[in-house]
């Protein structure tokens, strides 16, 4: 191994993923090239100017003689390093008389203990001292994280994004068990895994194995959605993860671990059935199952009659024009005849859900409560906005409603109820175990609790099928609205839907109509050429047809934005995957050229550029600094920042880019401005105007978009495919292969979720 003192001059390249980088600099006198992992680059640092030891060794390729290094360690002056280059707006002349007055010693004592001291300096004010100081920490904290974790195969970008996530506390918490890891997007058991060995862990350590079995289960739930796995599944998980042969780990091995997790209160374990849960998911579905057959039973006094119930419907049918359908009117005298104190309004596309919420509530109003003891809820901002412009009646996320405070804790709850006698819930399918969990257990005993959904939706993102299951309940008093209303002439939309939504292919699917556009982009004899090319040159023909149909889509989304007022709002592109010629990660970039070419303050970094006006989406549950916005807003020096919580897949536009002090303000639309750092790029924000439908769940758009291709072929299946075209207001276009679409309709979506609530349950 060689070391020299190497000066930065020019960094040529920098990975800020990897920390990867080539510099350009000199040693001594001679200008040459290194090349290796820097971490500081991952940090976003400027280290231009900047000395560092460097020990590797010299090679020669065919970018000429370099010297590819393995470990690098600044020799310039930290302190003044971190004041010129870290701190901004500081100064190199500033940090100099700082340094020269006080000391480095001293001054590092004053950064830790009584910063105030440095507004006495011409040039410190309160903003930023405020900004060195959080600063100093921040570089203190990943400075000793770096020094933890970097030798044991964590990435400089990882490292960042631990800090993120855990904050100041990060090396206490990946101490105590480094398989916290685990929790950060991207990191998966493996790597940390890896990092617990290493740290000296044994292979055979009952914690392991306990970890990795709790590892096994959370992510069952996050990433499909299962609230229990069966034994024999979980056995196979757990031997994938642990890197074990058939054999190598015994029942009784994992016997003793699922036994001590259960004494310890974080596993569920029924031996008999083979179900085993992380316990808390056990215990909120049984509660959901009592409180839901409790309020179902017929112990309440009926609301009015039948006959003045019928008086109402005809009144309203005056009122708004048209007539009701039965199912419609069934929905009005269950609630008003019945003595329960929960009910189901289920409907497909086109069948009046919307219409029914607001009448139902009208009925209430009139009979049940006052108006403003009723309130209704959803598990998105769009979602809510929706049902309060529609129903007319006060509508809140579920979030707001119980009055978030941030760390996982409600204003409302068991111990202080909701202040309303009606609470309809909207958009029933989408909202998580969890969720349903703590909603529920702040309303009222006596309050009357109405969820509406759409059953043929796409299960919520994480843990449980809560709506879902309850419906396949008998007790469960419900009505189902399957009458498609009539639509305008050349309008198939809802019908074509409708047809998906039960696997058959709608007919005359390539005519043009006012809401529907199937732009075919086909590969010619495409199961011909399966037959007779290798597959290397099969790729390569499915990708240039890829290819064109992604030019497609681009042209179309380009002709649209002449003629919408919101184009990168009201025009969304739909995508059944993330990676790929047609995924959202190559598309975004192409559709930020068309709706925001003009975006000002741009930040390039791990591999995404966001600019101002840009379209994001947040990328999981987590509690964000943000304040209730106003146009002023933006205008403050100082903004003082509360806790409000950002929901997977919620979608908002980016507002300011603050190059001074690293920050990107995202306006959502629960009229919250949300503070990102730029260190949250990709990790919390990416850009929007390509989604997975997934992602898109709970919201609509008037105009979607979706490429199909033969290469989604797994993907591909008719609840995705329904989900998708429901979230389009006034059209739809398809653009791509006629294969795919098909299969997209008639691939029956049979995908189960292992969840407590799903199983027979004994009657009420």
């Amino acid at each position: 191994m060689v070391s020299l003192k190497f000066k930065i001059e020019r960094v040529s390249y920098a990975n800020l993923e990897t920390g990867y980088v080539v510099l350009r600099g000199f040693v001594e006198r001679h200008e040459v090239t290194a090349v290796g992992i820097l971490p500081d680059v991952a940090t976003n640092a400027d280290v231009t100017g900047v000395e560092y030891e460097l020990e590797g060794d010299w090679q020669v390729n065919k970018y000429g003689r370099q010297f590819s290094f393995v470990k690098g360690r600044m020799v310039t002056n930290h302190l003044f390093y971190f004041l010129t280059k870290v701190v901004k707006g500081l100064g190199a002349k500033l940090a100099g008389e700082l340094i020269e007055r006080l000391g480095e010693e001293k001054l590092m004592v004053i950064l830790e203990k009584e910063p105030e001291r440095l507004l006495q300096f011409k040039g410190i004010k309160e903003k930023k001292l405020s900004k060195i100081v959080a600063s100093w920490q921040r570089q203190k904290n990943l400075r000793e994280l770096s020094a933890y974790l970097l030798p044991h195969g964590i990435t400089p970008h990882f490292l960042v994004r631990a800090f993120n996530y855990f904050g100041d506390k990060a090396v206490g918490k990946i101490k105590e068990n480094p398989y916290c890891l685990t929790e950060i997007r991207g990191i998966g058991f493996k790597t940390a895994d890896k990092v617990a060995l290493k740290l000296g862990l044994p292979y055979d350590s009952p914690f392991r194995i306990q970890s990795a079995l709790l590892h096994c289960l959370l992510e069952a739930a996050e990433e499909e959605g299962h609230t229990y796995l069966p034994h024999g599944l979980l056995m196979e998980r757990l031997k994938e993860n642990l890197d074990l042969k058939s054999g190598e780990l015994s029942p009784a091995t994992v016997g003793e671990a699922l036994r001590i997790l259960a004494e310890k209160g974080e596993v569920y374990h029924d031996e008999f059935s083979g179900c085993v849960s992380l316990a808390a998911y056990k215990k909120m579905e049984d509660y959901l199952l009592s409180y839901f057959q409790e309020k179902s039973k017929p112990k309440w006094s009926p609301i009015t009659t039948h006959e003045k119930a019928r008086e109402f419907i005809e009144r309203m049918e005056q009122k708004i024009g048209f007539s009701f359908s039965p199912e419609q009117k069934n929905s009005i005298f269950q609630i008003a005849t019945g003595k329960s104190r929960v009910y189901t309004l289920l409907g497909y596309a086109g069948t009046g859900k919307t219409t029914m919420s607001r009448t139902i509530l009208e009925f209430l109003a009139h009979y049940f409560c006052r108006r403003e003891e009723i309130v209704c809820c959803a598990f998105t901002g769009m979602a809510s906005a929706r049902i309060r412009k529609l129903s007319g009646f006060p509508a809140y996320t579920i979030h707001t409603l119980l009055k978030y405070k941030g760390e996982n804790e409600f204003e409302y709850g068991p111990e202080n109820r909701l202040p309303y006698r009606v609470i309809l819930l909207d958009e029933a399918s989408m909202v998580n175990l969890q969720l349903f969990y703590r909603l529920v257990r702040a309303i009222d005993d006596d309050a009357l609790f109405i969820m509406v959904g759409d059953p043929a939706q796409l299960p919520p993102i994480g843990a449980g099928n809560v709506f879902g299951d309850l419906v396949g309940k008998d007790f469960l008093i419900k009505t189902t609205l399957n009458t498609i209303f009539r639509q305008e002439e050349n309008s198939v939309l809802v019908h074509f839907a409708n047809l998906i939504r039960k696997g058959e292919i709608p007919p005359d699917y390539h005519k043009e109509y006012d809401d529907f556009s199937f732009l075919l982009q086909d590969l010619p004899g495409y199961f011909k050429l399966k037959r007779v090319l290798p597959e290397k040159e099969l790729k390569k023909r499915r990708d240039e047809n890829n290819e064109k149909i992604k030019r497609r889509l681009l042209a179309l989304a380009a002709s649209w934005v002449g003629k919408l007022r919101y184009p990168a709002w009201d025009f969304q592109v739909l995508s059944p995957m993330r990676l790929g010629i047609l995924g959202t990660e190559v598309l975004n970039p192409a559709l930020q050229e068309i709706f925001n070419p003009k975006g000002k303050n741009g930040i390039s970094l791990f591999g995404i550029t966001l600019k101002e006006g840009d379209k994001v989406v947040h990328l999981r549950n987590q509690d964000m600094e943000a304040v209730p916005y106003s146009p002023y807003v933006l205008k403050r020096e100082n903004i003082d920042y509360l806790k409000h919580r950002v929901f997977n897949g919620t979608v908002g536009l980016v507002r300011k880019i603050d190059h001074e002090n690293d920050e990107i303000l995202v306006l959502y639309p629960d009229n919250y401005l949300v503070r990102y750092s730029f260190d949250h790029i990709r990790d919390l924000i990416d850009l929007a105007y390509c989604l997975t439908v997934h992602k898109a769940q709970g919201s609509q758009c008037k105009y979607i978009a979706i490429p199909l291709s033969n290469s989604h072929f797994m993907m591909l299946n008719n609840k995705w495919f329904y989900t998708a075209l429901t979230r389009a207001e006034k059209k739809v276009f398809i653009v791509g292969q006629e294969y795919a679409f098909r299969r997209a309709c008639t691939n029956i979506d049979t995908t189960r979720r292992f969840t407590f609530l799903s199983l027979p349950c004994g009657p009420a």
